[in-house]
């Protein structure tokens, strides 16, 4: 199986599973600064576009695998929806500078900020990221000596000028000098033995008159430099193990696109293609995806979203200390994707199982943004494993099954039946078709191929219980559970007569023997929503996402939906909040700073 949408990128099936539970990285991850407060509190202004949180890292986090730390200045848009850094235009630059260096695997991506700024580095946040008292530099330097801690660290590159002074200051930190116009020329021993540092441009400024030309100057001047150190030292920075050095002479400006192994499971193919595909809209509060054919801004392309996505917190529940705009700080909850046995299979990825041509059915589905959203919750032996028809589009920028309206009553039912955590969700398709006709979406049902590769998951899943969730999960029903488990069947949540539906739902499953989490279950349900546990969720989510209904949206382009767009809106009540207060230490910096 392959797709003209993974081309140089590996499959679908790899994965970035979130950082290792076992090492220091989710606390340091969660330990970040108050950045919109302390960013306030400094210049009196926003600084950082809050709405769709911070992004800590791409790449590895294992022991020793990495070689490489690639700095940048910030995120964008693309690495916003994405929960990675360097996913956008920049980062395929980046890549291909990586692959030209056969560096294909070893390397880490993180920036001089987790959050992205508004306008240029310069003047206030120049500050707050260089100011020793900062505690935005102190955990960003704390984030590199942990880097430093856990891997043969043997280069840095850093890329535009907040890079260059954010590395410059990490070696005044550890007692050295460096200018940033010349880290090569830094002693980085005060870091780490044998570790050395370039700076090259950095790639957005390419719509400057002349600058691309010299942005691949600096580029090339980074390879010389390398290649000059590894003349030298012939053992330094060796190549990975499917990857090639070529001369600085053959190197060409351009882009690759970012692995499938640097995102969460089930992320847009779209993301991370090499450039950017992805704009801001609504003064900050949503994100516009636009997949292929689709244009930066809708440019030349007049759309209308229809809809109210504003939003309530009912069900929203969080943790002491818990910005909703960021991923838990206190429980570190998150989902590390499908596991080996799924993983493959449910992209269809399996030869024997392969997902049919969505296309071929009638369905209006763009394939640039693949087959992700497909499961949600613990596949293996669940007490109870639901199949549901597609609830919402959510699920495209969360990457999990049913997380908008429809799955957050789910949740509620769920809980009602006594399982809160031992339960296993699958779509019904894993493509978008709630503006298809029905009788396209059912044809597609009705395949062979996915009927024989729901009918392959059940069985690897082993589940007590079957729960069938709307119209097109109860198609598929007679031809996915040969073993005759004990099975229910329930309306979606966005068809007529759910409420007394559901209650005989939970009456029958009331009669039926699987393992309860919760050991009293109720048994009763009046229509309540919960917010998807952050378990379900993979590393990065924010707290406000799979919350507060239906986030997502699709626009009509004259009379017809639009495949070629979604939308992501931030809830109304976490767009009004205000900065949350800074601790003392951080009040204290930033009355240190002000007066700087």
């Amino acid at each position: 199986m392959s797709s003209p949408y993974w081309e140089e990128r590996g499959s679908p099936w790899e994965f970035d599973p979130g950082p290792p539970r076992n090492r220091k990285w989710p606390r340091l991850f969660a330990e970040a600064p108050n950045y919109r407060a302390f960013g306030k509190a400094v210049t009196g202004r926003e600084e950082f576009r809050w709405h769709f949180g911070p992004m800590f890292y791409r790449g590895r986090l294992g022991d020793n695998q990495v070689k490489v730390l690639i700095v940048g200045q910030e995120g964008a848009q693309d690495e916003s929806l994405s929960h990675r850094s360097f996913t956008g235009g920049t980062g395929g630059r980046m890549q291909n500078l990586l692959n030209h260096l056969g560096i294909t695997r070893s390397y880490l991506f993180m920036n001089t900020f987790v959050y992205p700024i508004f306008g240029q580095y310069d003047g206030d946040n120049r500050l707050i990221a260089q100011h020793p008292d900062s505690p935005v530099r102190k955990h960003r330097e704390e984030l590199f000596d942990y880097v430093v801690a856990r891997n043969d660290l043997q280069l840095v590159v850093a890329v535009g000028l907040a890079a260059k002074e954010s590395i410059a200051s990490w070696v005044e930190s550890h007692g050295g000098t460096a200018d940033p116009g010349a880290l090569h020329e830094a002693d980085a021993s005060v870091i780490r033995p044998g570790l050395r540092l370039v700076g090259v441009l950095h790639p957005g400024g390419a719509g400057k008159g002349g600058a691309v030309t010299r942005i691949k100057a600096s580029f090339v001047a980074a390879i010389e430099q390398i290649e000059a150190w590894s003349g030298v030292e012939p053992g330094w920075l060796p190549v990975d193990d499917d990857g090639a050095r070529q001369p600085a002479a053959a190197y060409t400006y351009s882009s690759d696109p970012i692995p499938f192994r640097d995102f969460p499971y089930g992320s847009p193919w779209r993301l991370g293609r090499g450039a950017t595909s992805s704009n801001r809209k609504d003064s900050q509060q949503s994100i516009q995806l636009f997949a292929e054919g689709g244009k930066y801004r809708n440019k030349g392309h007049r759309l209308r979203y229809e809809g109210d996505a504003s939003g309530t917190d009912d069900g929203y529940r969080a943790d002491p200390g818990d910005l909703a705009y960021e991923p838990p700080k206190s429980k570190r909850h998150y989902d590390k994707g499908p596991g080996s046995r799924f993983a493959r299979l449910l992209q269809g990825g399996d030869p024997s199982f392969p997902w049919p041509d969505f296309n071929s059915f009638g369905l209006g589905y763009n394939p640039s943004l693949g087959t992700g959203p497909i499961y949600r919750g613990r596949l293996d032996r669940p007490s109870i494993l639901v199949l549901a028809d597609q609830q919402s589009h959510d699920d495209l920028f969360t990457t999990r099954a049913l997380t908008g309206a429809g799955g957050q009553h789910l949740q509620a039912f769920l809980a009602a039946a006594g399982v809160t955590t031992s339960y296993g969700i699958l779509r019904v398709l894993p493509v978008d078709t709630m503006a298809d006709d029905v009788a396209d979406v059912a044809a597609a049902v009705d395949s062979a191929e996915v009927r024989a590769l729901h009918a392959e998951a059940v069985g690897r899943a082993e589940p007590q219980v079957l729960v069938f969730a709307g119209p097109m999960a109860q198609r598929l029903a007679p031809h996915v559970n040969p073993d005759g488990l004990p099975s229910v069947a329930i309306r979606a949540n966005n068809q007529t007569g759910v409420l007394a539906d559901w209650r005989a739902g939970l009456g029958l499953l009331a009669g039926l023997t699987y393992q309860r989490d919760d050991q009293t279950p109720p048994f009763t349900y009046d229509g309540e929503r919960l917010q998807i546990p952050r378990r379900d969720l993979p590393f990065g989510t924010l707290r406000w996402q799979g919350t507060s209904g239906d986030r997502a949206l699709q626009p009509k382009r004259g009379a017809s939906f639009s495949y070629e767009y979604y939308k992501y809106v931030m809830p109304d009540w976490a767009d009004d909040l205000d900065p949350s207060p800074l601790s003392p230490s951080e009040q204290q910096a930033a009355d240190e700073l002000r007066g700087a």
